[in-house]
């Protein structure tokens, strides 16, 4: 009987697989027949931002891209931060486990440079237990925060701030009785910027990959596919599927 099961269980899986890759397929077709007979630039990326402005009742303050087993990431960070710019949304954080965007912000800087130079003077790049002005504010300028995560900034976070909280406790610097949910929250977020709305998780499973487990408790989490690139279309649909959501705490 277990055979049987284990088989049907194979069968699935490959009937799952194989209908996902076809799909993945059609859509890459369909994009690229699209792309081909109607374009896109950067005046029909400004026209749909546009729309979605209008039209989105809710922008999120904060979006966290997780580029689960995602490569290549470089130029999809640009389109990104082109679109947050914008939108008017002030923060916006990319996440990598192996953390090959933070090796390479310089270059990340230099394809924005330039690809969009038009954005450079609208960034704020974040630097770990920098704290950031409230609202995305620095003296009369609006600016995009952006911040490069890894592993190190997620579960990492919370491992490195339990051993110094233990030793703060063992060494009589604090009393656990003043371990409390304020304190770890200002300990984590030591960056100042508000708790992720928005997360954008590529790869084939909706895994967060370790990102920021604290903070993003009430994020609402949509995933893409591996092997498709973002497009703004995409992006204001599921930044109008945001906008429909509706957080109930808990309740």
């Amino acid at each position: 009987m277990s055979t049987v099961f284990r088989t049907l269980l194979i069968l699935t899986h490959f009937v799952c697989d194989l209908f996902t890759a076809a799909h993945n397929c059609c859509v890459i077709l369909y994009r690229k027949c699209t792309a081909i007979w109607h374009g896109e630039n950067l005046r029909t990326e400004v026209e749909w931002l546009v729309r979605a402005a209008t039209r989105t009742k809710t922008l999120p303050r904060h979006v966290v891209v997780v580029f689960g087993a995602k490569e290549d990431t470089i130029l999809d960070c640009v389109r990104i931060i082109g679109w947050c710019v914008a939108l008017g949304i002030p923060y916006i954080s990319f996440y990598d486990i192996n953390g090959f965007l933070a090796r390479n912000e310089s270059f990340l800087k230099h394809e924005i440079a330039k690809r969009r130079p038009d954005l450079v003077e609208h960034i704020n790049w974040s630097k770990p237990n920098t704290p950031f002005a409230q609202n995305g504010i620095t003296g009369s300028k609006s600016k995009l925060r952006v911040c490069l995560l890894s592993s190190v900034d997620g579960k990492g976070e919370i491992v490195s701030l339990t051993k110094k909280l233990a030793e703060a406790v063992a060494t009589g610097k604090i009393k656990s009785e003043e371990i409390d949910i304020d304190l770890l929250n200002e300990k984590l977020n030591s960056r100042g910027i508000p708790d992720p709305d928005v997360g954008l998780i590529y790869g084939r499973l909706c895994s967060t990959y370790g990102v920021l487990p604290w903070q993003t408790r009430i994020t609402e989490f949509f995933t893409l596919p591996l092997d498709v690139s973002l497009s703004v279309k995409d992006f204001v649909h599921l930044l109008e599927k945001y906008s429909k959501c509706e957080q109930r705490y808990g309740k």
